[in-house]
């Protein structure tokens, strides 16, 4: 469903969800409920919705004003955010350049829990000076107080994406200097936390409770598996920072002499394994001396196929797009990305050819240093596509590194 803009600041839309509003209308029906078992008595039910809804309507709005305040910040320390979108306790950024400092992401991270206590003490200290005859007000300020409290502890956990998570993988950064290792760091505890969360979900669900027991349990089981995703992905941020392009096993180059005619080029191409070559590369007295595709037997009469040269077809092998084989990997995806022909050129220092680099190479090389041998029946299903064995999405992973600032 399409997100809606509820205003724009610093160039920044501000977006509510649309079932935002129908868990608004829960939220309020939930606080009346306890307003009505616990105090009805004081108040009747028309009260008691209204402290329900101006409850939400009031804790929707620190939030959105928190955000706020919170995007200045992130703002101030080098953050490039695209747009905000809210899912009622928080909200989504889609961020295009993270921000580059420890000393900044901790600024950053510390700010919502910060302005949610300040929020709830500043309530409370309202609700203190209200006079006793005015308890409908004093019940929605003591509420939206209480609420904000528990969203700055929430939001202190360290675990995953939570700010308390980033204040955690930011203060190991700041103190080692390393980023790496707060991420791992970080990851690591949210599995342990995530694992014990699951267990005593799992305690709870046939102990005493089936409803938190369930829950805790299936909260659990996500943080885990996310936590393991995560863990994978720095793994293969790893892969693509330290390997090399000379790391891969090239696809020997398709050759032919400049002399030959082109009789003996179709015979060359009958016998040919990979339905995506389409080119072949020159040599001429055993040195390379440029390339030509396969359909120039097209354009020649069958009839003048013996007396025509391939040579005089010939194409600079500086047309194609090429990477030196001391290329670092990710740069190599780059460059492949932007190809027609789905492959890249690898050459030495000297500039000599000396095979060729596609996204099945690639992703072979990336799952075999993963520990995943895929079958051989699956690889030979890829080789006839060029695309990234399993949809990898190596080239996004590459984005993302970027935005982090882990690649320039």
């Amino acid at each position: 469903m399409r997100s809606l803009q509820i205003f724009k600041l610093w160039g920044i839309p501000f977006k509510v969800h649309p079932y935002w509003f129908a868990i608004l209308f829960l939220f309020s029906w939930s606080i009346s409920s306890q307003v009505n078992l616990a105090s009805g008595e004081i108040f009747n039910v028309k009260e008691a919705w209204l402290i329900g809804s101006l409850t939400s309507f009031f804790l929707l709005s620190t939030i959105i004003f928190h955000e706020v305040l919170h995007t200045f910040v992130a703002l101030n320390q080098g953050v490039k955010i695209k747009k905000i979108t809210f899912y009622f306790l928080g909200a989504i950024l889609q961020i295009d350049k993270d921000c580059q400092t420890a000393l900044g992401n901790i600024r950053i991270a510390i700010v919502r829990p910060v302005l949610c206590f300040s929020t709830a003490l500043i309530l409370l200290f309202i609700s203190y000076l209200f006079e006793s005859n005015q308890q409908l007000v004093v019940n929605i300020l003591n509420k939206v107080a209480t609420l904000n409290f528990f969203l700055g502890i929430l939001n202190l956990i360290p675990i995953g994406s939570l700010d308390g998570g980033s204040l955690l993988k930011s203060i190991i950064w700041y103190f080692s200097g390393s980023k790496n290792k707060g991420r791992n760091f970080l990851n690591k505890f949210t599995l342990v936390l995530s694992t014990l969360v699951f267990l005593l979900g799992i305690i709870c669900l046939f102990s005493f409770s089936f409803y938190y027991g369930f829950l805790l349990s299936f909260l659990g089981l996500l943080s885990i598996n996310s936590s393991k995703s995560e863990s994978q992905f720095f793994k293969i941020e790893n892969i693509l920072k330290s390997s090399k392009v000379s790391d891969l096993k090239f696809k020997p180059l398709r050759k032919i002499d400049s002399n030959s005619n082109l009789v003996e080029l179709n015979n060359v191409v009958k016998n040919k394994k990979d339905t995506q070559d389409k080119y072949l590369f020159l040599t001429n007295s055993g040195r390379w001396d440029g390339f030509i595709e396969e359909n120039i037997l097209k354009s020649v009469s069958i009839k003048k196929w013996d007396r025509t040269l391939v040579g005089e077809f010939k194409e600079p092998i500086n047309k194609f797009i090429s990477v030196r084989s001391s290329t670092q990997l990710w740069k190599a995806i780059e460059k492949l990305e932007i190809t027609n022909e789905g492959f890249i050129l690898v050459i030495n220092s000297a500039d000599i050819p000396l095979g060729i680099v596609d996204r099945n190479k690639i992703g072979y090389f990336v799952f075999a240093k993963l520990g995943l041998n895929l079958p051989p029946n699956l690889i030979s299903k890829f080789n006839n596509k060029n695309q990234y064995p399993l949809g990898i999405e190596l080239p996004k992973i590459i984005k993302l590194m970027k935005k982090k600032g882990d690649i320039d």
